[in-house]
């Protein structure tokens, strides 16, 4: 977690971004279009594998604030004018620069998340893979010219940037997570102030240097940084056009209250508490390692984590059995030694959070399956737990209703479709579902009825999907992020009436 500090000297960061083997932490910058910009208040965060000195982030002022989105508000009109090839050449530029920095960034992503290091060099992939997607978008060289409503006007609806937006990210896979936003907000012609997660903050400046190296100019990126007064700071700003925060539902709640004085545009991508669905003609040998991964993945960290298990009674007991094998199996431990699979919880809170979450239920009647409670990883000193899994657990407690970003699952029987319905859509949010089954019409009818934004079948977080729009339902937010209809979101509608003839 971020601590103040004002006793230890900090190392002024160099261009190159690297993150020195010391134990004098970083001071980062704002980068104010290019130019770094020391704060004069900073926050020292701590790395995942090891609770270290990772950086000292400075916490913008408003005046800062208003720096940085006004030099995106004077670079908006050149920008917008830019053609789709010209967006085209530089995202994908930035792919390309992003791959070649895989192992560099991969580094900087496990002391900032505490994922395995195959992981974060996936996620770099990932994010290369995002820029190139959106490079091929051109939302604003598209729009529909209607003229059989009237024989005297012809009408044009276009598409145009909405102009400069915030966008407020996450700390749990910030390189992608940054990539989506910015990648969508310059396709579609707008500038944009970025603010990442003080948690993890230096990914962000590896994101926006590859954009620059590509030749992405000046002024039409930025990076601020600081906490949720920075976040409302950009909200507020009349100049900002529109905010995106990636973010937990109470953040979201506060960015939406101070959006409104505006008002201003807001997307959110908040919490959730997705369920997994296991049928009884579900291929289980497939559907167990899916069931797996759905919530261990960057150790639980993933806001469509899938931590409620609904299965079956006829393959309840074959399902525990083999995820309760296959989580025993499971190597956890040093992020940076190949072959690991779960990695480092983010911080004490969040493992102390899991730690008394399962505690409670077991208290309460609940069965531990497997897993949970500390594990001593040789060298590292940073909070290490095996993922769980429980049974038996009371309907309204934690564990089922809470989004804890930690790798713990609560398996619970079912015995028919309607039932188990009514289950997946009790709850407050609604991001995402699996649905485990052999009968293809059921799954249809299934995904029919699920009150969420992206569903899987047979399979859970996917990293080869097609790109699709993802969006919240209830409190998980809304507005949609990815595909055609994400960079749809950064423009505004414009309708031309034009006469036919003079007369």
């Amino acid at each position: 977690m971020p601590k103040t500090q004002n006793r230890r000297p900090f190392q002024q960061i160099d261009d190159r971004l690297q993150l020195p083997q010391s134990d004098t932490p970083v001071l980062l910058s704002h980068d104010m279009g290019g130019l770094r910009v020391p704060g004069a208040r900073h926050t020292l965060v701590l790395d995942a594998p090891d609770g270290a000195a990772l950086y000292a982030v400075p916490e913008a002022t408003a005046e800062e604030v208003g720096t940085a989105v006004g030099l995106a508000a004077d670079t908006f009109s050149s920008w917008r004018r830019t053609t789709q090839q010209q967006r085209s050449a530089i995202l994908h530029g930035a792919a390309t620069r992003l791959r070649l920095a895989r192992t560099e960034i991969a580094s900087v992503l496990v002391r900032e998340t505490g994922k395995v290091l195959n992981q974060a060099e996936r996620e770099v992939e990932v994010a290369a893979n995002v820029l190139d997607q959106y490079a091929s978008a051109d939302v604003t060289g598209r729009g529909r010219v209607m003229t059989r409503a009237s024989h005297r006007v012809w009408g044009f609806e276009v598409a145009e940037p909405i102009g400069v937006v915030a966008l407020v990210n996450a700390w749990n896979v910030p390189l992608q997570l940054a990539a989506h936003k910015l990648g969508a907000a310059l396709a579609a012609g707008c500038t944009a102030v970025l603010k990442p997660s003080p948690l993890a903050a230096l990914s962000a400046h590896h994101l926006v240097d590859a954009l620059r190296e590509a030749g992405l100019p000046s002024g039409v990126v930025g990076v601020i940084h600081g906490g949720a007064e920075t976040a409302r700071a950009l909200a507020t700003h009349p100049k900002v056009r529109l905010v995106s925060l990636t973010g937990s539902d109470r953040a979201g709640r506060a960015l939406m209250a101070a959006a409104a004085t505006g008002p201003t545009k807001v997307l959110l991508e908040l919490g959730g508490k997705s369920a997994n669905v296991v049928f009884d003609d579900a291929p289980i040998s497939r559907a167990v390692p899916g069931l797996l991964a759905g919530f261990v993945r960057n150790q639980g960290a993933v806001c469509t984590a899938a931590t409620r298990l609904y299965v079956h009674h006829k393959v309840h007991d074959q399902v525990v059995e083999g995820l309760t094998q296959a989580i025993e199996r499971l190597r956890v431990g040093d992020p940076y030694q190949v072959g690991n699979e779960v990695g480092a919880i983010r911080s004490e809170q969040l493992a102390v959070q899991m730690d008394v979450a399962i505690q409670e239920a077991v208290e309460d009647g609940a069965k531990l399956y497997a897993g949970g409670g500390p594990i001593g990883v040789p060298g590292r000193s940073g909070h290490y737990r095996r993922p769980a899994l429980v049974a038996s657990v009371s309907s309204a407690g934690p564990l089922l209703r809470q989004e804890l970003f930690a790798p713990v699952a609560v398996i619970v029987p079912f015995d028919d479709e309607e039932e188990v319905i009514r289950s997946v859509n009790d709850s407050d949010f609604g991001l995402a579902a699996g649905v485990w089954t052999g009968d293809f019409e059921r799954a249809e009818r299934v995904w029919d009825q699920l009150d969420v934004g992206t569903v899987y079948i047979n399979s859970y977080h996917r990293m080869d999907a097609v790109p699709l729009t993802s969006s919240g339902r209830k409190a998980s937010g809304f507005g949609n992020e990815g595909g055609w209809l994400g960079v749809q979101e950064f423009t505004v509608t414009k309708s031309i009436h034009l006469p036919r003839s003079a007369s």
